[in-house]
């Protein structure tokens, strides 16, 4: 992969560059749930995913930001969960001129991942966005606000599987396609900023993929059904590969998008609970 430095190619990359890159990692969870049950857990408190994202502009892949993502064992109104801890950023270099800090948080079950409370913070330029979610699965209905200071005063009707965001990427990991044949999709439900919306998920089988450290990986893939809009046009144009073992780590991502392309790398992976029976030796 040819890489440009990433300050002498900061000026050539588009204005909403930063916002688009963390963006295909921190939205990718929308779309991957739609089944409930969850027959094991494939991660545990502790593990860390650390990514970096390119983008591809005029033949060149430059590095835009970085995103972690964390486990941590904690407790909520009594009920053992997990913190699901997100952080995505742009790099300094390109801070001068469009600079990004995010957040996601979840608090969810530890025994089938239902969230208890999602809290989405994003700065991205003069952009400022909060949303802060308590969920009741009792009557199927999430309470949210979109200020820190302020009150749970709107509503929406979940369905009985839904999750929020950071929950999703790891509920995503706990699927089992062991039965699924190639090109067979999944209906899936996506919840995003008060609104729902009905997609689908296709397998597209196995594969084999590098990490960035020349580590060779038996993957599975598949591919989102993308909502149109300011990031994607809609379509397939997305393929995620997790690592074939129990653990379900998300190794690679590559999508179009209305500007150029993206790729996802995982960079560093500590924590994890399951041997990397994936890697190939």
């Amino acid at each position: 992969m040819v890489q440009a430095n990433r300050f002498e190619t900061s000026k050539m990359l588009p204005f909403n560059l930063a916002r688009i890159s963390l963006s295909i990692l921190f939205l990718l969870p929308f779309v991957l749930y739609g089944q409930c049950p969850v027959s094991d857990i494939p991660f545990k408190g502790g593990e860390k995913l650390d990514y970096i994202i390119y983008y591809n502009y005029k033949k060149l892949w430059v590095p835009a930001g970085k995103v972690r993502f964390e486990v941590q064992d904690t407790s909520m109104k009594d009920i053992d969960c997990f913190h699901f801890n997100g952080r995505g950023k742009t790099f300094k270099e390109y801070d001068w001129f469009f600079k990004v800090r995010d957040q996601y948080q979840s608090f969810a079950s530890r025994t089938d991942l239902k969230p208890a409370r999602f809290i989405r913070s994003v700065s991205e330029g003069n952009t400022r966005i909060y949303y802060d979610y308590l969920f009741d699965h009792n009557v199927n209905e999430a309470y949210y606000k979109r200020k820190p200071q302020g009150d749970y005063t709107d509503t929406i009707q979940q369905t009985e599987c839904a999750f929020d965001v950071m929950t999703t990427v790891y509920y995503a990991r706990t699927l089992d396609f062991s039965t699924t044949k190639v090109n067979d999709t999944v209906p899936l439900t996506m919840v995003l900023d008060g609104k729902k919306y009905e997609t689908y998920v296709r397998y597209t089988g196995k594969g084999v993929e590098k990490s960035r450290d020349g580590i060779s990986y038996r993957v599975i893939k598949f591919r989102p059904m993308l909502i149109e809009g300011t990031i994607f046009s809609g379509g397939e144009d997305m393929e995620v590969s997790v690592t074939d073992d129990k653990n379900r780590i998300p190794l690679f991502v590559e999508a179009n998008i209305l500007v150029g392309s993206i790729k996802v790398y995982l960079e560093r992976m500590t924590g994890f609970k399951y041997p990397l029976d994936s890697k190939i030796e």
